[in-house]
């Protein structure tokens, strides 16, 4: 017991440098996303609404947050999904978790602000959907771990940290605001490398906390964006689904040429 406790501490502890292309292709999507991310907000603005969706939606948060993460793992590096979080490994004990931590964020937060839930409020909760199911998978599955593997555990949990909050300059926030946001990365990063899957912190936990701060912060939409969300959710969810694919059968080649080698 005291021998395991001691591999746990140095495998927390242990920091190197070994970055490689991995490292490489994780920090060019990194300010691709940022600056895909600023495009958006403070260059069309939402006045610009076509332009502005566009941009955020299927560009950022599609093809860039997720098809970036899902393609390069599968069809460059010949790896499973698993390798950024998308996985059905501790599928039990991350959902029970992530229910939880999601209910006690509602009660802790929401649910003080005494809302009283209405149609109009189904925009922002696609919103909180859409947006938490990408930072979950680019933030924790891929430039966490990408960085855990190039610098160590904490090392990866502070860079995926640092890199959460100060994307956050594309919405216009503040220094002390991203500050809030360095800490709350801290957290999801921390909660999400207890099972390395994503259902810990999406769809319960991390949406309930975004839908917290849209609420707080007065914000409003008109009912039609509620289906924009909507399809970028399917994009989002129809780019993991081909990744998978392509996956399995480039395993399954893989497979096949090893045996006729072998013959």
């Amino acid at each position: 017991m005291a021998q395991r406790l001691r591999q746990l501490l140095r495998g927390i502890l242990t920091v190197r440098f070994q970055p490689t292309e991995d490292t490489v292709v994780a920090l060019i999507s990194y300010f691709l996303v940022v600056g895909s991310l600023f495009t958006a907000f403070q260059v069309f603005t939402t006045q610009a609404v076509a332009a502005n969706f566009i941009t955020y939606g299927p560009i950022t948060m599609v093809a860039l947050g997720v098809g970036i993460p899902a393609l390069y793992t599968t069809l460059v590096r010949r790896r499973p999904l698993s390798d950024v979080g998308i996985t059905s490994k501790h599928l039990v004990p991350s959902l029970v978790l992530g229910i939880l931590l999601g209910a006690q964020t509602y009660f802790a937060t929401t649910a003080t602000l005494n809302v009283a839930w209405t149609i109009d409020h189904l925009p922002l909760v696609t919103l909180g959907l859409a947006v938490g199911l990408y930072e979950a998978i680019f933030f924790r599955g891929w430039l966490q771990l990408r960085f855990e593997a190039a610098f160590g555990l904490l090392p990866g949990l502070f860079l995926g940290a640092i890199c959460y909050s100060l994307y956050h300059v594309g919405y216009g926030m503040t220094p002390g605001e991203m500050m809030v946001l360095f800490v709350l990365g801290l957290v999801f990063g921390a909660t999400f490398r207890l099972t390395r899957n994503i259902l810990l912190l999406w769809p319960f936990y991390t949406p309930m906390g975004g839908m917290y701060t849209y609420i707080n912060d007065g914000l409003t939409m008109p009912l039609p964006a509620a289906l924009g969300f909507i399809i970028t959710l399917a994009l989002m969810a129809a780019v993991i689904v081909v990744a998978s694919r392509l996956s399995r059968h480039s395993s399954e080649g893989l497979v096949a040429i090893q045996s006729a080698g072998s013959i």
